[in-house]
């Protein structure tokens, strides 16, 4: 009878061992276990940095803003993917409203919209004028 392998490391497996028996111990089951889950096969939820289209050169220091849209788009990505636990929605959709009211509110310091601040005002500096349903 030709001796038996182990299918993760390639000694030999117990004599007494099951016929269905694939590994010569626990460790090496648990270890192909481990290598059968591995990063390569599933998405991460953890968004790899290089994954992103850099906005600026890479020797350009990034600014705070910048950071704010990889992390913005990486929180819509991991939402997205169908991978994402059930548990782990609540917490990035909390993260992403963050992020985003945080972008506007950049938006908003940089440069003011005279509609929003003001809605009497249109942007050209022109005034609206109130509905008459007579000149129809």
């Amino acid at each position: 009878m030709p001796i038996r392998t182990c299918a993760q490391c390639g000694h030999a497996i117990p004599k007494n061992a099951s016929a269905k028996r694939k590994y010569c111990s626990d460790n090496c089951r648990k270890l192909a276990s481990k290598h059968r889950r591995s990063p390569q096969t599933e998405t991460s939820l953890i968004p790899s940095l290089h994954d992103e289209p850099s906005p600026q050169p890479t020797d350009a220091p990034a600014t705070y803003r910048d950071m704010l849209e990889v992390s913005r788009a990486a929180l819509m990505r991991n939402l997205k993917d169908s991978h994402c636990p059930a548990t782990a929605v609540a917490g990035l959709s909390k993260q992403l409203l963050a992020v985003g009211k945080e972008l506007l509110e950049m938006d908003r310091e940089r440069e003011p919209d005279p509609i929003l601040d003001d809605p009497e005002e249109m942007a050209d500096g022109s005034g609206d004028d109130p509905f008459d349903a007579e000149a129809i």
